[in-house]
């Protein structure tokens, strides 16, 4: 059994991933103690605001740390339809809006000398027609099973979605997979202090199953 723990939405703000933040001290404190890996997903240019062509620096030192895989999480992460969240690429409804939108996101990545493997949803919802552009870019999704209402998928997909918050943890596709954001007082599985001390107690309690500790990317 392989355990993995994901976590949404990094970008260079100061609380959301940067250097010094206390959610990294707690993913270095759980890499200590456990060896627990985590794969990170990262929009490109998070609310227009930080795209990743102007923070290499911070792209390089995550790049820097042997326990985290860098993954693509959109673009804006953000829509211009007020009804929908941000699903960013479920408005993205016909073949040319996608390839535009994913041709501006890999531009940002190739910036930083980096290529994601990995790609999550932002929202968790994507249009089918743009599923179709996402599955030739990447080698794995990480995907929700409801959310995805059954949309095949020409890449490998990975299922699971059990808050670092929760006790009642699943297993799927015979692995645990834990998942998180990095931040927001709209999410209740944020790296805060009660979150982190909860899923101390379940890796502690999964322990007794000799788990290997993963990124998704090495599923």
């Amino acid at each position: 059994m392989e355990i993995t723990i994901a976590i949404d939405d990094l970008h260079p703000e100061t609380g959301w991933g940067m250097p010094g933040d206390k959610c990294m001290f707690y993913l270095d404190e759980l890499n200590k103690e456990f060896g627990a890996k985590f794969t990170l997903f990262i929009p490109s240019n998070y609310h227009h605001k930080f795209p990743l062509s102007k923070h290499i620096e911070w792209v390089d030192w995550l790049k820097s740390i042997p326990y985290f895989e860098l993954a693509a999480h959109g673009h804006f992460h953000e829509c211009e339809r007020n009804n929908i969240g941000e699903c960013e690429f479920f408005e993205l409804d016909t073949p040319e809006k996608a390839q535009l939108r994913i041709h501006q996101m890999l531009s940002e990545w190739e910036k930083v000398n980096h290529k994601p493997v990995g790609w999550r949803n932002p929202g968790w919802l994507a249009h089918p027609l743009a599923i179709n552009e996402l599955d030739k870019h990447f080698e794995y999704a990480a995907i929700h099973y409801e959310h995805n209402h059954n949309i095949p998928w020409g890449c490998k997909t990975l299922f699971g979605h059990d808050g670092i918050n929760e006790t009642n943890i699943q297993i799927h596709q015979g692995n645990i997979m834990f998942q998180s954001h990095i931040a927001g007082d709209w999410n209740d599985n944020v790296w805060n202090e009660d979150n982190y001390q909860q899923l101390r107690i379940s890796l502690q309690h999964l322990l007794q199953y000799n788990p290997k500790f993963s990124t998704l990317q090495e599923l």
